[in-house]
């Protein structure tokens, strides 16, 4: 229920809404074009749920990190496991197991995939926009996009020479440097973009038995992007970017602790991270009416990281994780524009080899126990789709693919080897009924998947494979401008089946494995909403509501009805922005999830909260200075940490303060 607070700032922000709705000279909102069809196209004229970041928006909100988006996105949620680059990611309450190796949420960024919560952090740097498709997005962009796509599209470099310097400076040491530039070599022909960053920050963990804080973070990250266009309808883009960070041990601890959070390892944990990508994309005109685009992409993504599990003076369990995940992918794409159509075909291959090394000390084995595997699998995959105008005011969007996988895994120093063979077909189908320019709605049923994969250590021999998790989804969506398109309402509702779902069981001896022992529903609703309130006052509103519950789930213990893990029953945000003429920014929002629980079982949660976030400051065409503060009221969000039952805990030290500078040229 609302309290009287509440629903008093409710009742001012309705007030002001609907005081200037009718004001001739409030502004517009800006047309957002986007991808997230794989062709650019109005984000308002897509039958999906498409929510878009753009660069401004990214940077009213200090917004640095990928895992800070799922504060202002409705239904999104990426949980920040305490260690850096790796995140479980979660839309419409659909979550994926870490130990799987794959996700229902992929990621793109500049067109390399990334198919597992590994890297799934990528820095932010010299973004243009980021859109978070939601709903199954298989038809085209294939496995691991069973619920949804995040797309990060960095800037082009033009014949526009720009630059920019920036800083940060903020509370518990926090130290980001910024150093960007773009322009041309030869007018019209070839250009260069560089990009730097350099960021730090003390940590907030004290190791008693060290005495020292022992998750102190830094890293660098760096980009080239060289852009060639020999013929005006021939775009060449090569992007290389590489990064490395040492991050300490992880933010964990045990739980029930609340100020000043201690440790008594005996080892101090790190984390270090590397990652290196390329992504060449080559688009030609054939003609007005026809496009080829190549997309080739290669990504290598190395781990080295030691944990103290048990967190004692002792060595009861010490764990070191040495993983390297090396992708490669290429597609082909053809654009058609007709009368009334659009046609897209493409047919895409991939190429994965991971080497996952793992090894265990215990008391009893100080030895420990090491293991190597092998994972390797071959993705060929061909789809088509189409949009055709039935009538004036009603379209039609079905597309197809086909997609087979080959996939094996070989443990060394044994004789475990395992392989397996997918076969996927991905339907989509959306009707569209456009009432007028600015309003339309769609409904769309969809199928999405997630890659199956191997058990090798599990003792029983019909659960060494476990096949794809399958999802059905029906969507009724409403997009509108209102008031001479100063405020944008988008909303919808969503029902999904999900079959084959892969969960975590547990064997004999109590060891986790993976399996298709489990059927969930999820269904929800989502609204987005903008609004100038006047020239200079922008509203922004957003929130969703989930339920994701089992219909049944096949373990030791009969889970059915329980909240699926990492599936929060909502979120929401509420945020208003002041800018005028003159250069003066404020900005204040307000964010919030609902409980979420992290096992089956429904045992160990996260409570909900909420956070405030706050930005003041001033710019002009060359300088900005800014003051910003995040969780200003220090408002704790422990995660109660299924893995370790309950002992452990995730701790989040976001309370920040800090000034930024920047120096644009």
């Amino acid at each position: 229920m609302l309290n009287l607070k509440n629903k008093t700032f409710l009742t001012i922000v309705s007030s002001i809404l609907f005081t200037n709705l009718y004001a001739n000279d409030t502004q517009k909102l800006e047309e957002i074009t986007v991808t997230a069809q794989k062709s650019e196209e109005d984000v308002q004229k897509v039958p999906m749920s498409v929510f878009v970041l753009n660069k401004e928006r990214l940077n009213d909100s200090s917004i640095t990190k990928l895992d800070e988006i799922g504060l202002y996105t409705p239904n999104l949620l990426l949980f920040n496991t305490g260690e850096e680059g790796l995140v479980t990611p979660s839309i419409r309450g659909i979550s994926g197991d870490i130990s799987s190796f794959s996700t229902p949420v992929s990621l793109y960024v500049d067109g390399v995939p990334i198919m597992n919560s590994f890297g799934y952090t990528s820095a932010l740097l010299d973004v243009d926009r980021i859109e978070v498709l939601k709903g199954p997005q298989g038809t085209l962009y294939g496995k691991n996009s069973e619920v949804g796509v995040i797309n990060v599209i960095t800037n082009k470099p033009n014949n526009i020479f720009r630059g920019k310097l920036s800083t940060t400076i903020a509370n518990e040491g926090k130290r980001e440097y910024k150093a960007i530039v773009s322009g041309p070599i030869i007018k019209d022909k070839f250009y260069i973009g560089l990009a730097y960053k350099h960021d730090e920050r003390d940590g907030f963990i004290k190791n008693k038995n060290k005495n020292k804080k022992e998750n102190n973070k830094e890293g660098d990250y760096g980009k080239i992007n060289l852009r060639f266009t020999p013929t005006d309808n021939l775009d060449i883009s090569l992007i290389a970017t590489k990064s490395k960070r040492d991050d300490g041990s992880l933010d964990w601890a045990k739980a029930g602790q609340n100020n000043n959070i201690e440790v008594s390892s005996n080892l101090i944990g790190y984390s270090k991270p590397k990652e290196t990508s390329y992504s060449l994309n080559v688009q030609y005109d054939i003609d007005d009416n026809t496009k080829f685009t190549s997309t080739s992409a290669k990504r290598n993504y190395k781990e080295n990281v030691a944990l103290d599990i048990d967190l004692t003076p002792f060595t009861i369990s010490h764990i070191y994780r040495d993983y390297e995940f090396d992708s490669f992918s290429q597609e082909f794409k053809l654009e058609n524009d007709f009368k009334n159509t659009k046609l897209t075909t493409g047919i895409f291959f991939s190429k994965e080899d991971d080497d996952i090394a793992f090894k265990q000390i215990m008391f009893l084995n100080p030895l420990g126990n090491s293991s190597l595997q092998n994972l390797n699998s071959k993705t060929y995959s061909f789809y088509t789709n189409i949009d055709t105008g039935i009538t004036e005011n009603f379209r039609i969007n079905a597309g197809i693919r086909y997609e087979y996988e080959k996939k094996n895994l070989k443990v060394n120093s044994s004789n475990i080897y395992l392989e397996k063979n997918f076969e996927n077909i991905l339907p989509k189908l959306s009707l569209i009924y456009n009432f007028n320019e600015d309003t339309m709605m769609y409904f769309t049923v969809a199928k999405g998947n997630r890659s199956g994969g191997f058990n090798p250590f599990i003792s029983l021999e019909n659960s060494k494979k476990y096949t794809n998790e399958e999802l059905i989804s029906y969507e009724l969506g409403y997009k509108t401008y209102l008031f001479n398109n100063s405020i944008l309402f988008n909303s919808s509702i969503y029902y999904m089946n999900i079959d084959n779902m892969q969960v975590q069981l547990r064997d004999s001896t109590s060891n986790p494995y993976m399996a298709n022992a489990a059927k969930a529903t999820s269904k929800g609703i989502e609204v987005e909403i903008q609004a100038f309130l006047t020239n200079n006052l922008v509203l922004f509103a957003n929130g969703a509501l989930n339920h994701t519950t089992f219909d049944e789930y096949n373990d030791s213990e009969d889970y059915s009805g329980n909240k699926n893990p990492f599936s929060p029953k909502y979120n929401f945000n509420l945020g208003l922005q002041y800018e005028n003429e003159n250069g003066y920014l404020g900005k204040i929002d307000l964010s919030g999830y609902g409980k979420t629980y992290f096992d089956p079982a429904n045992k160990y949660s996260q409570k909900a909260y909420q956070l405030v976030n706050t930005k003041i400051g001033y710019k002009t065409k060359e300088y900005e200075i800014y003051l910003y503060g995040k969780n200003i009221f220090d408002k704790k969000h422990i995660a109660t940490n299924a893995y370790m039952n309950g002992n452990t805990s995730v701790y989040y030290d976001d309370k920040e303060f800090g000034i930024q500078l920047t120096y644009k040229f």
